[in-house]
């Protein structure tokens, strides 16, 4: 069950006393924060982002056009290997059923996995030309109708392939696997959440906004789907918009959403509407403009809103296409 409940509110524009000062160390970056929140609390935090994290979190997101390819074509040459569906198995069948095999032999094409080589002799004979002709339509088919048998085999294989690279396959695509990227960057984000509670203490109303505001002062930066030849959709791991002090809606959603529930126990979910995305968490003590869903109150927050906006705020963008249904909502913790 979905339910609604809540306002938009005015937004605070004004990112007055932030500052960013990036200093390199050896092996990375360190990275010093101050802002005020919405209630006007100055606060100061520093991030560390280490130079082989920060590759080994990009390298596990995304894969290249040349990388897709080759793992599909390798998947499908095993995975027909395995069931005696390979081109030279199709074409000896084929062979055996409409030849006396004697004049015609069949043979792998060391140059491709999907294909195969017909050796004949007496090929000159216009009765052999047209046999020859039929195999190979005959054999065309057969490959073709295989395709039906190991496909659900080789969506398997891809599934996996794409959930190694922090992805998943949907209806509208190929896409982020956020559940998967923010369980894998919890631990990447460690030392900044410790810095988080050492600064907040034990109040988790005080976290959550501290948590909040710094991520919503970090500017926007829209991203293309693919950068240096890597599909990414788009995405920058949290460690990158860390170092880079820049990201969209789905970034920041995903280094919020890292960092609070590295920090606390409370569900989380990502929301997505159309060109946006905001953030869900179940705590007990926030007010404000919040959904329900099977029992739990989920108060929904704005990460990339471009200004100062408290637990339960949102803009009216979002409200209207909440308020109407529009959107879709993963749990991610």
């Amino acid at each position: 069950m979905f339910v609604l409940l809540g306002f938009a509110p005015a937004l605070a524009l004004s990112d007055a006393g932030r500052s960013v000062r990036r200093t390199g160390v050896p092996g990375g970056l360190r990275v010093s924060y101050s802002w005020n929140d919405p209630r006007g609390v100055a606060r100061t935090i520093e991030a560390s982002v280490d130079e082989a994290a920060l590759a080994d979190s990009e390298l596990a997101l995304g894969f290249t056009c040349d990388e897709l390819r080759a793992f599909l074509m390798e998947a499908e040459a095993r995975i027909r290997a395995e069931r005696g569906l390979s081109a030279v198995d199709i074409a000896r069948k084929v062979v055996a059923s409409k030849s006396d095999g004697d004049w015609v032999r069949v043979g792998e094409n060391v140059a491709s996995d999907f294909q195969f080589v017909l050796r004949t002799e007496g090929s000159g004979d216009p009765g052999r030309a047209a046999e020859i002709d039929e195999i190979i339509r005959t054999s065309q088919k057969a490959w073709e109708s295989s395709r039906k048998t190991i496909e659900k085999r080789l969506e398997k294989e891809m599934d996996a392939f794409l959930s190694s690279r922090g992805m998943m396959r949907t209806a509208g695509g190929i896409a982020v696997d956020y559940r998967r990227l923010v369980r894998e960057n919890r631990g990447r984000l460690a030392a900044l959440s410790a810095k988080f509670k050492k600064v907040c203490g034990a109040d988790k109303r005080s976290l959550l906004e501290a948590v909040l505001s710094f991520v919503q002062g970090i500017p926007s930066r829209p991203r293309p789907a693919a950068e240096n030849g890597r599909y990414t959709a788009g995405l920058a791991v949290p460690l990158r918009v860390l170092a880079d002090d820049s990201g969209d809606c789905d970034s920041k959603a995903v280094l919020f959403a890292s960092l609070w529930t590295a920090l606390c126990r409370y569900r989380t979910i990502l929301i997505t509407v159309k060109e946006h995305m905001l953030v869900g968490v179940a705590v007990p003590f926030a007010e404000g403009t919040a959904v329900e869903f099977d029992g739990l109150r989920y108060a929904l927050l704005e990460v990339n809103c471009g200004g100062s906006l408290l637990p339960g705020e949102i803009t009216s963008y979002s409200l209207a296409l909440v308020d109407r249904g529009l959107f879709k909502y993963r749990i991610v913790s």
